[in-house]
């Protein structure tokens, strides 16, 4: 276990910077929440668990993993007043403390399914909020026989321990659209509307998941355009929304830079729902793990989704990860022609299996990789494996139950901070670890560019030095040193990530090292 804040460049790394080496996988630490657990684990290249954090409950979805080695993990509240799959939000720092623990869970709201992580501290959640069968009706709603739970986004300033701050919102609830009823609100032409959705589209009820209407299961933040997206089971679609706006303009019609306030800037997957296509025009079939591709990696800006392909009738289902390349304008507004779907017309890269890949009716998603390859986590199976744009399969982690989805984080070779100077990046070649990970001990092999005189340290993921390690020469002018493990005064440290740090001649050159248990 670690016992200091990891120093993660977290999706940091420049493509550039990044050698093309997409026929194999790309290194890291993969974070998976699995579903039969109240632990979140990281684990390394070779499945050996290099991190555990221990969560209150089941998740709801997946961790994130943050800068300081902390996770924000969604899990379930077991005292909801109303039928979910969450609730409840901690932050478990890298010693394992718990040091937010947030509930948003009361009668009339639940947080449900994903959380984001947002670049202030604050934290996007997807909820449920509960519409009595009234208040469905009068807003238009023809197909009804008990209560009805709209999807509600939030975002969350966390306050102290436990505490919080709606700073923003949205609310589905005031962006609907029927032509059944003149009589009631919300009456329109649902073809002239696709910035609106039909309240009467999809089914709600006991034998459909309770009032659960939309299923909203996955949100993403892009903050270059200060946009959300999440995606949604029950609409088998994708919303993009405006989140510069106010949340008074979030409730509305205008405001914010698309001048739309809260109502839908661009969806994709289903057009049938917004009356410009039907059943045979429907790519979805169940949606899950929607997320913008990072800048500066392979794909940026485009959208990545998970199709379940969880089709009618017990046949023919199998699953498809899609990539979307948004109809964008000139001026940055979604492209939308008259009378027609939102384009484009099919993905830009699908994977799929037919025979062999399929991730069950619920959960599942995909991440982009810097060398171009794809993480995608089968999450009924347990499997999360990586492919290469030709879909060959490069490395997979089998878990032995469910696994909402999971994400893969990298290192950048000069995070750990300097001590006494300033670093600067060297090549693979100056200094090598090996083996690493390892248990017994590890050899550290460089070859100086000058003279003397070197330092070899190993420092924790601080910067604290742990160790100052003798060196010997080798051949051909190479130098060693051994670490087994031990610190400056003969103590066995604990298993983690340290670095190894080659100093001298204004050149400092760090690597990461992992001690195994």
């Amino acid at each position: 276990m670690f016992s200091r804040p990891l120093l993660l460049a977290l999706l940091g790394i420049s493509w550039a910077t990044v050698p093309a080496r997409a026929q194999e996988p790309f290194e890291g630490e993969t974070l998976i929440s699995p579903k039969n657990s109240f632990d979140t684990f990281l684990i390394d290249m070779d499945g050996v668990t290099v991190m555990t954090w221990h969560g209150a409950h089941r998740p709801a979805a997946n961790a994130y993993l943050l800068p300081d080695g902390s996770i924000v993990r969604p899990c379930e509240d077991p005292n909801a007043q109303f039928s979910s799959n969450g609730g409840r939000i901690q932050r478990i720092d890298a010693n394992d403390v718990v040091v937010w623990d947030f509930l948003f869970s009361n009668y009339d709201h639940i947080q449900h399914h994903d959380i984001e992580p947002m670049p202030d501290g604050n934290v996007l959640l997807i909820a449920l909020e509960r519409k009595t069968m009234q208040e469905a009706i009068d807003a238009g709603r023809q197909d009804i026989s008990g209560e009805m739970w709209p999807t509600l986004i939030v975002e969350i300033e966390p306050v102290g321990a436990s505490g919080g701050n709606v700073v923003w919102e949205w609310h589905a609830w005031d962006h609907l659209i029927q032509d059944a009823d003149s009589t009631k609100a919300n009456y329109g032409v649902i073809a002239d509307h696709p910035e609106l959705i039909d309240i009467n589209y999809g089914r709600v009820g006991a034998a459909h998941g309770g009032g659960d209407w939309i299923h909203a299961n996955a949100i993403d933040y892009n903050a270059e355009l200060d946009q959300i997206i999440f995606s949604t089971r029950k609409m088998n679609e994708f919303y993009v929304l405006d989140h510069s706006t106010t949340t008074s303009e979030a409730a509305g019609h205008t405001g914010g830079n698309s001048g739309m306030g809260g109502d839908i800037l661009y969806r994709w997957g289903n057009p049938e729902v917004y009356g410009r296509g039907d059943s045979s025009d429907q790519y979805f079939h169940v949606c899950h793990g929607v997320n913008w591709i990072d800048p500066g990696l392979p794909g940026a800006g485009n959208i990545l989704a998970f199709d379940n392909g969880d089709r009618e009738g017990p046949l023919d289902d199998y699953s498809t990860v899609a990539e979307i390349i948004p109809p964008v304008d000139s001026s940055g507004t979604y492209f939308l022609a008259p009378d027609s779907a939102y384009g484009p017309p099919a993905p830009a890269w699908t994977y799929v299996d037919e025979d062999s890949f399929y991730a069950g009716p619920t959960h599942g998603g995909a991440y982009r990789l810097p060398n171009g390859n794809t993480l995608i986590t089968e999450a009924q199976t347990g499997l999360v494996f990586e492919v290469t744009t030709d879909g060959t399969k490069v490395w997979e982690y089998d878990h032995p139950s469910l696994v909402p989805r999971a994400r893969r984080y990298w290192y950048s070779a000069t995070t750990v901070p300097s001590v006494g100077g300033s670093a600067r990046e060297g090549t693979d070649e100056l200094l090598v670890v090996h083996p690493n990970p390892f248990r017994g001990s590890a050899v550290l092999i460089f070859v100086p560019p000058e003279a003397g005189p070197w330092r070899v340290e190993i420092l924790g993921v601080t910067g604290r030095r742990v160790a100052v390690l003798p060196s010997r020469h080798g051949k051909d002018g190479r130098f060693l040193a051994t670490w087994d493990g031990r610190d400056s005064r003969g103590r066995s440290v604990p298993a983690g990530v340290y670095f190894a740090r080659l100093e001298g001649e204004g050149l400092v050159v760090t690597r990461k090292v992992t001690r195994l248990k």
